[in-house]
């Protein structure tokens, strides 16, 4: 009996572990923040090229919540692009949108053209970004960068 009810106990528990991390579906939301979301991702992107520029991480930091995931991926991000000495900018915005998912998750998806421009040589490409942010003292701050392209 009790081999059985640890079995049963098991496959819920994979069951249920088997549907986290689930992203969602993700739709356009209308939010009374979305121009200052807006406006802090554009903020970023301009500060994501001068630091690249001047191969310093410092000038991120306050974009972030400190010691999280994405902020130490973007740090590693920084650094193999500072070593090779690659620039990495946004040459042409397309869309900006505000999206969240079922679950109350909250992001801005920017469409658009990013170069990175290694020595002179520029590699286009097109794609989004998805910023998630998050309000902290009121203030945005990123919790994760998803790149798609």
């Amino acid at each position: 009996m009790k081999s059985w009810v640890m079995a049963l106990f098991t496959s819920l528990l994979l069951i249920l572990l088997s549907g986290c991390g689930e992203e969602g579906t993700w739709e356009a939301a209308d939010r009374d923040t979305e121009d200052q979301e807006t406006e802090f991702v554009i903020e970023y992107m301009e500060a994501w090229e001068e630091s690249l520029e001047r191969q310093s991480f410092s000038y991120m930091e306050p974009y972030y919540i400190l010691n999280t995931h994405g902020y130490h991926t973007e740090r590693r991000q920084h650094q193999q692009l500072s070593a090779s000495r690659t620039i990495e900018r946004v040459d042409e915005i397309r869309e900006i949108q505000a999206e969240e998912n079922e679950f109350g998750e909250e992001r801005i998806a920017v469409t658009g053209v990013f170069v990175s421009d290694r020595g002179g040589e520029e590699e286009r490409r097109e794609g989004t970004r998805y910023y998630y942010l998050q309000l902290q003292n009121d203030e945005f701050k990123i919790d994760a960068i998803g790149r798609e392209q």
